[in-house]
């Protein structure tokens, strides 16, 4: 079973690398980790409060949730398990240790990502994968998808090519 890093700004459009993913392991169930990438806190009052994951979870948009929900049913055989999670940092020490946390097997490098951050906090991982010594799955949006402005929830239900 493989552990597959996927970096997300929380778009549908960002749930459309699942599709290469499945591509590429057709006969082995994979896990989906989804990766938002936030900034450290930076003044003395926000880390003494700083808590991992609690002001976070509203990010996630009901439209991600639902496409999560959609890629979960659309895929059952090939995803043993999809979930999100918070990397806070931006060293990469910092990320190599959560590349381990989460035994994270593969990362989806995406080349046509255009990343827009949801919060002041969050930012584009790419150069900390890039950077990354583990493999790497290079990604674009399967066949007409790369021409859209702004992906739907239905988009996910296409086929992958």
């Amino acid at each position: 079973m493989k552990n597959v890093l996927i970096p997300t700004d929380f778009s549908i459009r960002s749930l459309g690398y699942v599709h290469n993913v499945v591509s590429q392991y057709p006969d082995e169930l994979v896990n989906v980790i989804f990766m938002h990438a936030l900034r450290m806190p930076d003044s003395i009052f926000d880390l003494v409060t700083f808590t991992r994951n609690s002001r976070h979870i509203e990010l996630i948009t009901a439209d991600f949730k639902d496409g999560c929900e959609i890629i979960r049913n659309k895929y059952a055989s090939s995803i043993h398990q999809l979930k999100v999670e918070f990397f806070h940092g931006d060293t990469g020490v910092a990320f190599k240790n959560f590349c381990l946390a989460n035994n994270i097997d593969v990362i989806v490098e995406p080349s046509d990502l255009e990343y827009n951050a949801p919060s002041k906090r969050s930012y584009n991982p790419g150069k900390l994968i890039k950077k990354a010594k583990l493999p790497k799955l290079a990604a674009t949006l399967p066949g007409s998808r790369k021409v859209v402005v702004k992906a739907t929830i239905s988009s996910l239900l296409l086929t992958s090519e």
